[in-house]
């Protein structure tokens, strides 16, 4: 979020320790309230190389992150539900990651995602749909024939 500047520095360095503290006590919750030793790794399977782990890794990541993007930074009457879409975008990355690499890594997918996000605002997609947020079909007329809202009092 902080190379499409959505956020700044401070509250990302911030987010960063509050998420990594989050991570560290719900593992010694899970440690205590399952006393048995878990079998958890994430290790390539055999037929899959370092290569080829870190490409589907890498795109699953971009996948995962630009859903992020799209969703929670792009605000619209549906960013109440990005935490839902955030979450499924996880669960497919997570399924199809899971039997060849064991899960969802790589910085460089993050990077990709970042310059598509980019890319794809330098050519404005907003503009592919006009006025879908508009809650008249005329406000959504208006929207899409490029004509100012009229104000209501």
């Amino acid at each position: 979020m902080v190379m499409v500047g959505s956020i700044g520095y401070v509250r990302a360095v911030l987010l960063l320790v509050s998420q990594i503290a989050g991570a560290i006590f719900s593992s010694y919750i899970v440690k205590v309230l399952f006393p048995t030793s878990f079998n958890v790794r994430t290790t390539l399977s055999s037929s899959t190389s370092v290569v080829s782990g870190v490409f589907i890794e890498a795109i699953l990541t971009a996948e995962l992150v630009f859903a992020i993007f799209m969703l929670a930074k792009e605000k619209d009457k549906a960013t109440f539900m990005a935490p839902v879409g955030i979450g499924l975008a996880l669960f497919v990355a997570e399924l199809v990651g899971v039997y060849y690499t064991g899960g969802v890594g790589p910085a460089a997918g993050a990077i990709v995602a970042v310059a598509f996000y980019k890319f794809i605002k330098i050519l404005e997609y907003e503009m592919a749909n006009p006025g879908q947020d508009e809650t008249t079909e005329e406000d959504a007329a208006a929207a899409a024939a490029g004509t100012p809202k009229k104000e209501t009092v």
